[in-house]
């Protein structure tokens, strides 16, 4: 009986694995999962559960018993730590060893953080991707504070968004000419800076961060143009990595991420044979 194994317990991971069990896949799988929660949606994380009005129940993918009920072997809390394309083999992070006849990486992606010589590793600066992220900064989004988001994309305008309505003073700064310069028109950034400034959040676009200053503890900004902010926590949302080293170590070609075909396959040699 084939054996397929995903590796990544993401939106796309638990996609597949459902896709797999309703086209008729009747062999084993395994969804090997970094987190110790089921499959769940990310974008509510910065909304609705980050403001307390949505349950962690409500962001699942789907019902947890809806694994072992499509006989779908969830593997929480567990990562993998190499990949033999050759032996067709996962090793875990506990040294267990599993064998495989079909494997996809849906490993995705991790945000990208400001180096720690400008203050990157100072407590209270937040990065926002997944439960844990959002469980770290819920407690801090107190009112009368005064966030500063560094990046115009969608992660820092959400952030932004729910911090206001929090009650906290919001500065966001993008170090383009625009805020979501690099994903839409600049109609719909005009419409978003609007929106965004008429909720008191305070947009400064075509300025970026020199440094943050604080000892152990962020309090304060140094910007581009000269000017200073002082802040109690920082959000940072400057884009992301995809995460490639396993792919890589295996020996996979990377080219802005995991190389594939124009049917989803590596450059694995076994590929075709799987």
């Amino acid at each position: 009986m084939d054996h397929f194994v995903v590796v990544g317990g993401g939106q796309a991971g638990a996609s597949l694995v459902a896709r797999l069990r309703t086209s008729g896949f009747e062999g084993r799988i395994t969804l090997i999962c970094g987190e110790d929660v089921p499959p769940y949606q990310r974008p509510p994380l910065s909304k609705g559960y980050l403001l307390g009005e949505m349950e962690l129940e409500r962001l699942f993918l789907r019902s947890p018993d809806f694994y072992p009920e499509h006989n779908i072997d969830l593997r929480l809390s567990t990562h993998v730590s190499a990949i033999d394309p050759a032996a067709k083999t996962v090793t875990t992070s506990t040294g267990e060893v599993i064998a495989y006849d079909k494997m996809a990486l849906t490993t995705g992606s991790t945000p990208r953080r400001l180096p720690a010589t400008i203050g990157g590793d100072l407590e209270g600066v937040f990065t926002m991707r997944d439960l844990k992220d959002a469980d770290r900064l819920a407690p801090e989004m107190q009112p009368g504070r005064h966030m500063l988001v560094i990046g115009g994309g969608y992660i820092g305008l959400e952030a932004a968004a729910v911090a206001a309505k929090s009650g906290l003073k919001v500065t966001l700064i993008e170090m383009a000419d625009r805020i979501l310069q690099r994903v839409a028109a600049p109609i719909t950034s005009d419409f978003f800076r609007d929106l965004h400034r008429g909720h008191g959040v305070d947009i400064r676009e075509g300025i970026g961060l020199k440094s943050l200053t604080g000892e152990g503890h962020v309090c304060g900004a140094d910007l581009s143009d000269g000017s200073h902010l002082n802040v109690d926590l920082v959000i940072v949302g400057i884009g992301i990595t995809p995460n490639t080293q396993l792919a890589e170590a295996a020996g996979l070609t990377i080219e802005n991420g995991i190389w594939t075909d124009s049917h989803g396959r590596t450059s694995d040699p076994n590929r075709r044979r799987t």
